[in-house]
């Protein structure tokens, strides 16, 4: 996370979207922990599938989940967790309870000019295609995104899916794995959503 420095410094915001991993994970979970902690840019975080109670009370000051942020009148809402998998990973959701997370916080921000989604499970056929090629986004992220014109959705989740796709009206980034080096650099604007995935 060092190398990423001179990034983090020139960027208004840090957006973290899940998957710090379990604490079996002593050695990166650590270095991640105080990395994030050294941050003097607002950070604004998401749990992931793979992240249990202990890293979700570490990341509650700067979760979105359920909830919301607006920065310059940029209006932030998030939903952490995935949609349920074979895997039956620790924090996993159903599609209601997934809307439901949603629109919790996109109450709060729904007037601001400008709507980001920060989620750690990618919607339904976008971003979102596995090593075995069938696709494990939500149906629910997706309409939502659709039908109340978000502008940009973070995501992750699917760690090989990495890249920048079109869902409507809505920019989706799905950033890939950080411990492959794997980042976005996005840029939000009145007239647009700029975003690249690069690698350290």
């Amino acid at each position: 996370m060092y190398r990423l420095q001179p990034d983090i410094e020139s960027s208004d915001i840090v957006v973290i979207a899940g998957d710090i991993g379990p604490l079996k994970w002593y050695t990166r979970w650590k270095t991640y922990k105080g990395a994030i902690a050294r941050i003097n840019k607002p950070v604004l975080a998401v749990h992931g599938n793979w992240d249990g109670i202990k890293i979700q009370q570490f990341l509650a000051p700067y979760s979105i989940h359920a909830g919301f942020a607006i920065v310059d009148d940029i209006g932030f809402f998030g939903v952490g967790g995935s949609i349920k998998t074979p895997l039956h990973t620790p924090v996993e959701y159903t599609e209601d309870e997934i809307y439901s997370f949603l629109y919790s916080g996109f109450e709060h921000i729904k007037n601001q000019p400008i709507k980001v989604l920060i989620s750690h499970n990618p919607p339904k056929n976008v971003c979102d295609k596995t090593i075995f090629k069938t696709h494990a986004g939500s149906t629910a992220i997706a309409e939502f995104c659709i039908h109340n014109n978000i502008d940009l959705c973070i995501c992750g989740h699917i760690h090989e899916a990495h890249g920048v796709e079109q869902l409507h009206n809505t920019k989706v980034v799905n950033a890939g794995t950080f411990k492959s080096g794997y980042y976005a650099s996005i840029l939000v604007a009145p007239n647009g959503v700029e975003a690249t995935i690069k690698r350290l």
